[in-house]
């Protein structure tokens, strides 16, 4: 009995003795982990959050492929009734777990998150000087601001992380308005960079990192979207009287924004970078890496747009054909103009949409009527060219990540042109300050200015968004110039064929209360070419038809874009997405 005792005893004791050991292996630290207590502890660590915190502004939600679908909910976008995502939010159909709603919302805080954490150490980091730490606490609360003014105008609400979340508590946190969001988190973070960054950057290794021109921009712009127009004209005119200096200029090619060739060019204000080299083959949307693989930095809008007959792409986004219209009839060039060099049509249709018989190759072949390259059949009129290779590939990515290394341009000088002519017509009043900077945009795109219509009308210029299809004879209609008729073609004209699938247009429509007529009017629009368009032609005044027709060559039918979106909005539920059903179930405090 003894020895039975004493076996035991030596078999428990033996027993604690393995467990203490596996206990003590468990508590080892990895000497290859990055921890918070070995991280930030150089200025080496400081750079590598900061490229994190810029990194964070290539997620597909942010800049990425996946805010085509903002662009679906506009007048400039259509699609294809069998493509259910892009549906959802042309239709004004999606709901709390749409994934373009919650990946929006998740891919922002990360962001926030990161800008929190770099905040948080860089307090009590000694190795930098004064200087230093202002040039990093500058930019990573830009990025912070940028964020909050994005959640801000895309979900009317936000849960506001001041500083780094520490503890359980510190995640469950109620929602706090709009116009608090914005006193409170963009406005004093955009101030402080726009105090503190720098015009232009120094050194290798800067290209890329945010200055005071974008600092300036985004607070006219987040004065203009609060209706504080003289605000907005003042940080707006600032920009521009940088720009009589020298320090931007718009680019005399209108499609140097849009190329891998031209990036961070002289009209660039806030551009986020991306490559399709690094890490090829991995998928465009890797949000960020994963399991120790890096993802891919570039975006995925490509397929997006680019035609499925030789192009690589899906059809998914659309030009609608009130934009095509716009560009095809209403844009139309000035011929005595030399930046044309001969072409059709102007610079930024171009650059902007390809049609059946526009000019040059699309994806380095020729446009051609029986469809080469562009599968224009089934009622589809154009396609989208910016952000592709159509220009300088033979198609895209064929997979469906199809990938694209040019940069997004989220603000351009020719969008604070245009910023700036509306904060002065909304605040002074002063048309001929107004028209000065349109006819700025407008001349770099090789279009009559409305000033020469004026001289050759009277004083009187064309509503050229009134649609005219199908006779080309039709003429546009002649307005008075007045603050009323600028301000109608700053929205309906200028904005649209400037900036089209540029990310702005759901939150102009919004903010100016029009989305719900502008909708309407789409759908009586397509209503008309539904009434002339029989069969596979088109019905002329005199009796005979004709398979296409100037400007939309459409054939076989007309895509019903516009019968749902006008029925279904409702700006009470649409003009916000609603908060994700993942943050209501994840925070206590919802």
């Amino acid at each position: 009995m003894k020895k039975i005792l004493k076996y035991t005893m030596l078999l428990a004791l033996s027993a604690m003795t393995l467990i203490s050991c596996e206990d003590e292996m468990l508590d080892q630290v990895n000497p290859n982990a990055i921890t918070t207590g070995s991280f930030w502890q150089s200025k080496q660590d400081y750079e590598m959050a900061v490229n994190a915190l810029y990194s964070a502004l290539q997620f597909p939600a942010v800049s990425g492929g996946e805010t085509v679908m903002n662009m679906m909910r506009t007048d400039l976008a259509g699609t294809e009734s069998w493509y259910g995502q892009h549906l959802m939010y042309s239709q004004m159909t999606w709901n709390d777990g749409s994934d373009f709603v919650k990946n929006r919302w998740s891919q922002l805080y990360i962001g926030i998150y990161r800008a929190n954490q770099i905040l948080y150490y860089l307090k009590d980091a000694t190795f930098f000087t004064a200087e230093e730490k202002t040039l990093i606490e500058a930019q990573t609360k830009f990025v912070r601001g940028l964020n909050y003014f994005w959640l801000a105008h895309t979900y009317g609400q936000a849960v506001i992380q001041d500083q780094l979340a520490i503890s359980d508590e510190d995640m469950h946190k109620g929602l706090s308005p709009k116009a608090d969001i914005i006193s409170t988190m963009v406005i004093p973070d955009l101030e402080y960079a726009y105090s503190n960054l720098p015009k232009t950057w120094e050194g290798q290794n800067t290209i890329g990192r945010y200055t005071w021109g974008a600092a300036a921009a985004m607070l006219g712009k987040t004065y203009l979207y609060d209706a504080d127009f003289s605000n907005a004209a003042k940080y707006f005119k600032e920009i521009i009287d940088e720009a009589d200096n020298g320090l931007y200029r718009l680019v005399p090619n209108y499609m140097d924004n849009f190329t891998i060739e031209n990036e961070f060019n002289s009209e660039s204000i806030l551009e986020v970078a991306f490559s399709d080299n690094y890490k090829e083959g991995i998928s465009g949307n890797r949000v960020d890496d994963v399991l120790g693989t890096a993802g891919s930095e570039a975006i995925s809008m490509a397929g997006n747009f680019a035609s499925i007959t030789g192009g690589g792409g899906y059809n998914t986004c659309l030009p609608t054909y009130w934009l095509q219209e716009l560009y095809v009839a209403g844009d139309s060039i000035d011929i005595a103009n030399p930046v044309n060099l001969g072409m059709r049509y102007s610079q930024r249709t171009y650059a902007s949409v390809v049609v059946e018989f526009g000019d040059g190759d699309y994806y380095q072949a020729p446009l051609s009527g029986d469809g080469n390259k562009t599968n224009f059949n089934y009622g589809q009129g154009s396609k989208v060219k910016k952000w592709t290779g159509w220009y300088y590939k033979d198609s895209e990515d064929p997979s469906t990540d199809s990938r694209t290394g040019i940069n997004f341009r989220h603000i351009r000088l020719a969008d604070i042109y245009l910023m700036y002519a509306e904060a002065v017509l909304e605040s002074t009043g002063d048309v001929n300050e107004a028209l000065s900077y349109i006819d700025m945009v407008r001349e770099r795109a090789g279009v009559i200015t409305l000033q020469q219509y004026m001289d050759d009308n009277g004083g009187m210029f064309p509503k050229l968004d009134k649609p005219r299809f199908p006779y080309q004879l039709a003429q546009h209609e002649l307005v008075a110039f007045n603050a009323d008729n600028l301000m109608h073609h700053i929205r309906m004209v200028e904005r649209p064929l400037e900036l089209a699938f540029e990310g702005h247009r759901w939150y102009d429509l919004v903010r100016w209360g029009i989305t719900k007529s502008t909708f309407e009017a789409r759908k009586a629009e397509e209503d008309m070419i539904k009434d002339i368009l029989i069969g596979n032609y088109i019905n002329k005044p005199d009796g005979t038809e004709d398979e296409k027709i100037f400007p939309l060559y459409l054939n076989e039918r007309v895509r019903p874009d516009w019968e749902k979106p006008a029925q279904n909005y409702n700006s009470e539920y649409h003009d916000y997405f609603p908060v994700p059903a993942i943050e209501n179930q994840s925070n206590k405090q919802l």
